[in-house]
């Protein structure tokens, strides 16, 4: 089936900017982080993916399309553990990116109080604003930007990610399923983005602003990445250099 213009536009929207050639991922894909970095990228990482159940709940109250409102249940369904997922036993996600952030050296109460602890970096605090901002807006715009812009660059993101987790950082195959779970399940879901935004945005008017939300949602999220960049490798920090892999 021939790409519609309308999804040509969106693709190629997130394809300018896409979060897996930024320079922090391209860094860790290269082996030049370590564990104490991925730890800092945790804290900061699930102050931003543990609201995105909540987010798409607020889509989901204002949303007047069954089909819509019934895929957003599974998607938080899925987020939050109340389903199975490949084989895996119904877990939270983010209760997965915890252990994760264990292996790399962070206690779960280090990550869950770094906000209260004022820890998160005004870029990850941005992106939390923006994506509670889109999440007020009508349902086809919202989903344009948190699907489309943001969800849907995460399969790519972690198929380039994840290897090195094993071949250069020395983690076990269980301690990285919070990526592995996600290069398919944030495939399928922003593969249901796309579906959404062709179907209900249907005036040039609508189109549009979709095109520029996806942009936006792209953008921000090479902001979040600019400030671990910023703090941990422009300048590095001796102590999180030297820190023990």
């Amino acid at each position: 089936m021939a790409t519609s213009p309308f999804r040509q536009q969106l693709e190629d929207a997130i394809k300018q900017r896409h979060s897996a050639v930024h320079p922090w991922s391209e860094a860790w894909t290269s082996g030049k982080l370590n564990r104490h970095l991925l730890g800092e990228w945790v804290k900061q990482h699930f102050h931003y993916v543990s609201y995105f159940s909540q987010w798409l709940g607020t889509v989901y109250a204002a949303c007047p399309h069954w089909e819509v409102q019934s895929f957003l249940l599974e998607n938080i369904a899925e987020e939050e553990g109340m389903v199975g997922q490949q084989g895996i036993d119904p877990v939270r996600h983010v209760d997965l990116l915890l252990d994760f952030a264990e292996a790399c050296g962070k206690s779960r109460r280090e990550i869950i109080e770094a906000q209260n602890n004022s820890e998160l970096l005004p870029e990850t605090l941005g992106l939390q604003s923006w994506c509670y901002r889109q999440s007020q807006r009508p349902f086809v715009e919202a989903l344009a930007g948190l699907l489309v812009g943001l969800e849907s660059q995460v399969p790519v993101i972690y198929a380039k990610t994840t290897p090195p987790l094993i071949e250069k950082y020395g983690f076990t195959e269980d301690e990285v399923t919070f990526f592995r779970i996600h290069i398919v399940a944030d495939q399928e879901h922003g593969e249901r983005g796309f579906q959404i935004l062709e179907k209900y945005a249907t005036t040039p008017d609508l189109q549009a602003s979709c095109v520029r939300l996806v942009r936006e949602a792209t953008g921000m999220r090479r902001l979040y990445l600019d400030g671990l960049y910023n703090k941990y490798l422009a300048q590095p920090l001796k102590s999180s250099i030297a820190a023990p892999r």
